[in-house]
């Protein structure tokens, strides 16, 4: 569906995986997005740049700015709620740098992620993955079934090539992330998404961690498509859906290094807080 206000000639800088935890400084998290994303591009006057909220269940980043009724303000950054829902606008010094466009992160019965891009929906953790992917088409969300390491593989792995294998391509699409480290080459079955067909979208998936925030706008994607800057939200969704659109990568995974120090802390944390 063409939207009247939409043009044929915005780039978009992605990043289709972005945490704002309750921990993070939200004023570095969105320099970093607004910095990173912008580095990969030597368009910037014509571009616009997005991050998707992919929130767990303890997240609440967009819905507190929508609640709080007045934008959050540090010293120039301004982040407040967009024209449309689903949106928020990120502006500096006044001016429009970027937009948020709510969505969830669900972690289902099998230990996988689904994320529900372009609104805040309510579905429980602990489904099926079948009924999650359900939930998520049918609250009209777009749905991504995120990698992440060691999900993959054993009963997990089956369970990605039964998913893989008995839907359509423009069902859901594949999530990549940074923490996936350079020198590993395309998992076997995100390979074998791509071959039927399946669209491939990064994002930096940073952890809960302090520190985390600069990692944001580190990994995503790039396209050109008409989008409506009234309609931010509407615009991302029926751009994700489309089977025309095509994600160029933009940015870069981590160092097997980065990743083993970032992972090793979380693990640590995770071992900590249990």
């Amino acid at each position: 569906m063409q939207m009247g206000n939409e043009t044929n000639s915005t780039t978009l800088l992605v990043d289709g995986h972005v945490h704002i935890y309750p921990n993070y400084a939200w004023p570095t998290a969105l320099k970093s997005l607004l910095e990173n994303l912008t580095r990969f591009t030597e368009q910037k006057p014509c571009c616009s740049v997005v991050g998707l909220l992919t929130e767990s269940k303890s997240c609440q980043f967009y819905k507190e700015v929508i609640e709080k009724g007045a934008p959050l303000t540090l010293d120039s950054l301004q982040v407040a709620a967009g024209p449309d829902v689903g949106s928020l606008v990120i502006r500096e010094n006044g001016r429009i740098r970027g937009y948020l466009i709510a969505g969830r992160q669900i972690v289902t019965r099998e230990n996988l992620e689904f994320l529900a891009l372009g609104a805040d929906l309510v579905i429980p953790d602990g489904l099926p993955a079948i009924e999650t992917l359900q939930a998520i088409t049918e609250q009209g969300a777009v749905p991504v079934l995120s990698w992440s390491p060691g999900k993959w593989f054993f009963g997990r792995g089956k369970l990605v090539k039964t998913l893989i294998s008995s839907n359509l391509p423009d069902s859901f699409l594949i999530g990549d992330t940074g923490l996936r480290p350079m020198v590993w080459g395309l998992p076997r079955l995100m390979g074998m998404a791509n071959q039927r067909g399946y669209r491939i979208i990064g994002g930096s998936d940073s952890l809960p961690l302090s520190g985390e925030e600069r990692w944001l706008g580190s990994y995503g994607f790039q396209i050109t498509s008409a989008f409506d800057p009234q309609q931010p939200a509407a615009s991302l969704r029926r751009i994700l859906q489309s089977p025309e659109s095509r994600f160029v990568p933009i940015g870069g995974r981590n160092a097997v290094s980065a990743f083993a120090a970032r992972w090793g802390r979380n693990q640590l944390r995770k071992h900590v807080f249990a």
